[in-house]
């Protein structure tokens, strides 16, 4: 029957029928991937920070020096792939990054059945795979560009390999972990219970210390270049250097901390709605009815990877994407749930089906319903071009300003790529309308900023008298248009109107 199929043996971990489920899932994973891919689109903001980096290290071969980026491990990375890449397209450059975050958000299901292996059989370990690859969240982020995909999948293997038997993938988990901090630098709290299970497990040995001594030495060696090449370049580390940072804020306001668990829980609801809400209660009771050392383990892994979350939850950082590397354990954890329901069910033949159908489901239905509108994005982008072009200092449209204000809007215009970001000057200057209560006050603040022009669009969201120039703009003799979206076919409305500061004095 399935429930006997589910407690198989388990001395083989990959056997034939395993590892064509798991390119199944890995397929299906990819496909889904590729359907909400943003072909096009440029990456902004954060990615845009790891993508200059990547490219100016694969085009010079050293690493960008007076470049505030602490986390610089993922950019790192990606620049062996521009390295070998060819394009004098830097779009092309952007969707391989995004390529290879989906790839590497893909392949992570391989540690998280292995993780599920250690304590379920295959099948259970299989269902374990499927919770993350269709997770829609992950699949969200995957396609972002980002460093989470990279940082998951290392943290993940760190507590893979320490939880094998083998003293050498102990070892080898100091060195993952390290790999980690350097891709996030607040993965270096997992030291803390990597080092105290590393003792309590060898407690037994009489060369405990120095095997322990041995493992920090192996963390060191892998981080500590990197380590000196930030102080080079950055002027710190970058671990411990923030480390020391956060823990000093936290001395400062530790009241914080309260308002951190809090916003966390809101965010922990959020992040995990709709498979993981509906699984992970009655799971956890499941995975901590029989304890063992490996439960105590994943168990201290869980609890020093929320403190980097609650930490930023209190300085008001509470974004869903920052929980998502506790997914693969949520993964583990949720298949006990699935474990007691298929304990009351007798069909057993139908119980894959409805589990697939119950995971795949929700999943495209949570993607569909907050899916990006790829149609505004492409004519965002298309319409900051035209800003940019028309432009020097103008007033901030959040979001969509960030197609504007950005090193593409430059980039997109050159006959050549790859170049250096040093080369390439920024263009548009944003003016934050935040806090202003009338048109006249912005724009005599703004004269003193360089303001040039009121760029204003349909959001309603924007403050009333960009609204009121938006729908009334015969009203302000001072305001002259010169760039109207609606005249070129764009379903997404945006005019631009230059001030003209004579006119301006003389009616305020």
């Amino acid at each position: 029957c399935f429930m006997q199929d589910l407690i198989e043996d388990k001395s083989k971990i990959f056997s034939k029928n395993t590892i064509i489920c798991l390119g199944i899932i890995a397929l299906t994973g990819f496909l889904i991937r590729l359907f909400y891919f943003p072909e096009g689109i440029p990456i902004t903001l954060d990615g845009t920070l790891y993508f200059w980096y990547a490219n100016d290290l694969s085009i010079t071969g050293t690493f960008p020096a007076n470049v505030d980026l602490a986390n610089n491990g993922w950019p790192t990375f990606l620049s062996v792939f521009f390295h070998f890449f060819n394009s004098e397209n830097f779009l092309d450059y952007m969707m391989l990054q995004r390529y290879v975050t989906v790839i590497i958000s893909v392949a992570t299901i391989i540690p998280v059945f292995i993780l599920c292996r250690k304590f379920c059989g295959n099948k259970l370990s299989l269902i374990g795979a499927l919770l993350f690859a269709f997770q829609p969240r992950i699949i969200e982020n995957s396609i972002s560009g980002l460093t989470e995909p990279l940082f998951i999948l290392l943290e993940l293997v760190c507590l893979v390999l320490f939880l094998q038997n083998s003293l050498k993938f102990k070892y080898l988990s100091f060195a993952i972990l390290a790999l980690a901090c350097l891709v996030r630098y607040e993965a270096i709290v997992l030291l803390i219970p990597l080092s105290i299970l590393f003792l309590v497990e060898n407690r037994k040995y009489k060369k405990n210390v120095p095997r322990y001594f041995l493992a920090i030495s192996i963390f060191l060696v892998v981080s500590l270049p990197m380590a000196f090449v930030r102080m080079n370049t950055m002027g710190y580390d970058g671990i411990a250097s923030h480390s020391i940072a956060a823990v000093s804020t936290i001395g400062e306001d530790g009241g914080t901390i309260y308002l951190g668990i809090i916003s966390l829980i809101e965010s922990v609801g959020v992040s995990v709605f709709p498979i993981f809400f509906v699984l992970l209660p009655l799971g956890f009771f499941g995975f901590f009815k029989n304890r063992n050392f490996d439960k105590y383990t994943v168990l201290l892994f869980l609890i020093f990877m929320l403190i980097p979350i609650i930490y930023a939850s209190s300085r008001g950082i509470a974004e869903p994407r920052y929980l998502l590397v506790l997914f693969p354990i949520f993964s583990l954890i949720s298949i006990y749930t699935i474990k007691e329901i298929t304990k009351k069910i007798n069909r057993t033949k139908l119980i894959p089906i409805i589990f697939v159908i119950a995971i795949l489901l929700p999943s495209i239905v949570f993607l569909d319903y907050n899916m990006i509108d790829y149609e505004h994005e492409l004519e965002a982008y298309a319409i900051g071009l035209e800003v940019s072009r028309n432009t020097s200092a103008i007033s901030d449209y959040h979001p969509e300003s960030k197609y504007a204000h950005n090193k593409i809007d430059v980039v997109t215009n050159l006959e050549t790529f790859p170049i250096l970001s040093s080369e390439i000057k920024q263009k548009v200057k944003l003016i934050e309308t935040h806090g202003f209560y009338s048109l006249n006050e912005f724009i005599d603040y703004g004269e003193g900023e360089g303001l040039s022009h009121i760029v204003v669009d349909d959001n309603q969201n924007r403050p009333q008298f960009l609204k009121d120039v938006f729908r009334n703009e015969e009203k302000h003799m001072y305001l002259s248009k010169i760039y109207d979206s609606s005249e070129h076919g764009y379903d997404y409305h945006l005019k631009i109107f230059r001030i003209d500061y004579e006119k301006f004095d003389s009616v305020k």
